[in-house]
């Protein structure tokens, strides 16, 4: 069956669509495709029943990521499986590759990616299968990515993000960075060309925020620093994280996430320098649950696109990095760009 009957037939099941990330990834889903039926998963059945009702065309489903198939049963639909909870056991994976529908993540830490690769190589042509355990489900990379297109060469990329220390982000999420910091203290970057683990002194630095002060950060293992690392060739890549007061909370506004991406390298047979910035007022869990969807619809084909085939991606082998950031304008984010 092609994948687009399955999404006509079926359903796209968030599992754990009713946490902090779950609700705003079902909101954004809806109101971008009102047409296409939903199930909010959760341990939770009255929580996931008060989203569903409060979106329309969905159903709430009680599930337990520590059974075969989620624990649904076989007369359930499912055009794809969104996975919004941490879960060990890959039991949501194993199900959308039986399936044959796409599969996204953004629960993975980056230190702990080998099951998923494993169980991936095994079925590589079984499902599409999307890693987005990126910062914000991807929003980092692609701003960065947008940015580097100005570069014929890039030498370096350093990103850092700002978490308000008043956002509630949510204990999920909270969950996993401590299970990923508890795991790999360590912080993974790239120092000319090679992977370098820092702790410590070493980790600390420094980001400046949109409003222009210098906060003290953390370098922090995510798949952004591989990615851009992968996509751009540039030898120095580093990501920073500081929680502390955001520049929109400051200036009287919403407790905000940032994003800033610093870019040095090459155009023209000149040394260039660029800084991007993303400010989102809506905070962490709804940047995180728009660009969950907004990956979700490239790789359904909900965006005059194709589906995506079966293989490995991460969101930025699926979209464009100029309509992502488009689209996440669209949706509120305040974008600032200065290259010299």
């Amino acid at each position: 069956m092609m994948l687009e009957n399955k999404v006509a037939l079926g359903q796209v099941l968030f599992a754990g669509g009713a946490g902090f990330v779950g609700r705003t990834a079902v909101r954004w889903f809806r109101e971008r495709h009102p047409s296409v039926r939903v199930l909010v998963g959760g341990r939770n059945l009255q929580a996931a029943g008060e989203i569903a009702q409060e979106v329309g065309a969905a159903e709430a489903v009680a599930i337990d990521i520590e059974k075969p198939r989620l624990g649904l049963g076989d007369d359930v639909a499912v055009a794809a499986v969104v996975m919004l909870a941490p879960e060990a056991g890959l039991k949501g994976l194993s199900y959308a590759q039986d399936l044959g529908v796409p599969y996204l993540n953004i629960n993975t830490g980056f230190t702990e990616l080998g099951p998923e690769l494993a169980m991936f190589a095994h079925r590589a042509i079984a499902a599409p299968v999307v890693l987005a355990s990126h910062w914000m489900a991807g929003a980092a990379v692609f701003l960065a990515l947008n940015s580097a297109k100005g570069f014929e060469s890039v030498q370096s990329i350093r990103l850092g993000a700002i978490v308000d220390e008043k956002d509630p982000v949510g204990p999920a999420a909270l969950e996993d960075m401590e299970r990923v910091h508890g795991a790999a203290p360590a912080a993974l970057v790239f120092e000319g060309g090679r992977r370098v683990w820092l702790s410590g002194d070493a980790a600390k630095g420094k980001v400046e925020s949109v409003d222009g002060r210098s906060l003290d950060a953390t370098a922090f293992s995510t798949f952004d620093t591989a990615s851009l690392h992968a996509a751009t060739g540039a030898p120095d890549v580093r990501f920073d994280l500081v929680n502390g007061e955001s520049s929109s909370r400051r200036r009287g506004g919403e407790a905000a996430t940032e994003i800033v991406v610093e870019i040095e390298g090459e155009a023209d047979g000149r040394a260039k320098r660029s800084r991007s910035m993303l400010e989102f007022k809506y905070g962490t869990a709804s940047l995180t649950g728009l660009s969950v969807v907004l990956s979700l619809a490239s790789v359904l084909g909900l965006n005059d696109r194709s589906p995506a085939r079966p293989g490995l991606y991460l969101p930025e082998l699926l979209s464009d990095s100029k309509w992502f950031l488009d689209e996440l304008r669209s949706a509120g984010a305040t974008i600032y760009e200065d290259s010299k």
